[in-house]
């Protein structure tokens, strides 16, 4: 098997094999022969792109200071 059929048949076993889940494909060469090697994905992994992932949400604009202008500019309780 070359390179390039190690490739495409992992690309289908990754895309079409209902384990694809919980495995990976991955084109592999050994001793100069070209081969799919499987790869076991860790649990709690998710690999399927159709799925979505954690959407982080922009955060809500910081209220103003409540203090007086006087307070706030001081520089803390012991300013000199």
């Amino acid at each position: 098997m070359t390179h390039a059929e190690a490739d495409t048949r992992a690309a289908e076993l990754n895309r079409d094999h209902p384990d694809r889940g919980r495995f990976r494909w991955l084109a592999h060469e050994h001793g100069g022969e070209w081969d799919v090697a499987r790869v076991t994905v860790p649990g709690g992994v998710r690999i399927d792109p159709l799925k979505q992932g954690v959407v982080a949400k922009p955060r809500p604009p910081e209220a103003p200071d409540p203090r007086s202008a006087f307070i706030r500019n001081v520089g803390g309780p012991y300013a000199t």
